[in-house]
């Protein structure tokens, strides 16, 4: 998916129709912060499924056609879940962004495959 798609999708996941997600001011009102949670998602992904020097020397996504290449096609989607949940995390909508975290960590569970390090642990992402 491309940086484009992956924004309508977030913009989905935020509670906004397709016409509302198409719509220049919700765009501009979300890119910031859209594409800093994207890449935070795409670099999470990149170091639990490749490591630590694969996530550090990772290009950050910026344009609407560029794709997160070093991922699976099938995480993708993931991506712009964990982003949503960020935006629904800001919000105060604690459900809805805990539904979106796990939608994103059940993808890389599925993706990963057996392929995490065995002393893979949580504070290594902190």
């Amino acid at each position: 998916m491309t940086v484009d798609a992956l924004r309508e999708a977030f913009l989905l996941d935020l509670g906004y129709s397709r016409a509302d997600a198409a719509e220049p001011d919700v765009v501009e009102e979300h890119e910031g912060a859209f594409l800093r949670w994207l890449n935070e998602a795409y670099a999470r992904a990149v170091r639990r499924l490749y490591g630590r020097r694969a996530a550090e020397a990772l290009a950050p996504l910026h344009l609407g056609d560029e794709e997160p290449e070093l991922l699976p096609e099938a995480l993708h989607a993931a991506l712009a879940d964990y982003a949503a949940a960020r935006g629904q995390e800001g919000r105060g909508n604690a459900q809805e962004a805990s539904g979106l975290y796990a939608s994103y960590e059940r993808a890389l569970a599925e993706a990963a495959g057996g392929r995490i390090r065995p002393g893979f642990a949580a504070w290594d992402a902190l």
